[in-house]
């Protein structure tokens, strides 16, 4: 019994172990980051930063709508997660598009979270539209856009994003809009 008290007070306060070991992936608070969608080389969607303040493309999809292309980067966080892309006008207090992706993340290299590229913000100016002026080209060229990404994996864990960007013609619609 002495031998265990003595043993005790020797260790007392000297968990050096616990003072240096690393913390682990989901040791801390989950983080997400709203960004734009490209491809790799082998025609895979991918993330890509999407900075305060860029020019995103609402993309003049072929079935004849408009889109703007999104993807997540999540950290701190298990490999399955909801996310919520949305885009907002806030010039006129107006949600434009939401999308609830329940989703496996692409992991990253070492293993803490992952990516999910290929969401399509689906522009709807349904509720905004004024006149001749009734398509996203018409009404959102040269905008500000907020648009916003929520994470939440199976564990609870929660993060949010959200960037301002300027809304910027699809090439297709250029050619459309110098003709007039």
């Amino acid at each position: 019994m002495i031998f265990v008290l003595l043993l005790a007070a020797c260790t007392a306060g000297t968990d050096k172990l616990g003072d240096t070991a690393p913390l682990g992936c989901l040791d801390v608070g989950a983080d997400v980051s709203a960004g734009s969608s490209g491809f790799d080389e082998l025609d895979r969607p991918i993330w890509l930063e999407m900075p305060e303040g860029s020019e995103q493309i609402m993309v003049h999809g072929p079935q004849g709508g408009w889109h703007i292309l999104g993807a997540a980067d999540v950290r701190h966080a298990g490999d399955i997660v909801t996310l919520q892309y949305a885009i907002t006008w806030p010039a006129r207090d107006v949600r434009l598009s939401y999308g609830s992706f329940k989703v496996m993340l692409v992991p990253h290299d070492d293993g803490c979270g992952g990516t999910y590229a290929g969401m399509l913000g689906v522009l709807d100016v349904s509720d905004v539209k004024s006149g001749t002026d009734d398509t996203p080209p018409e009404l959102l060229a040269g905008e500000t856009l907020l648009v916003t990404m929520d994470a939440e994996d199976l564990s609870g864990r929660i993060a949010h994003d959200e960037v301002s960007v300027i809304a910027a013609l699809d090439p297709a619609d250029m050619d459309t809009a110098e003709a007039q």
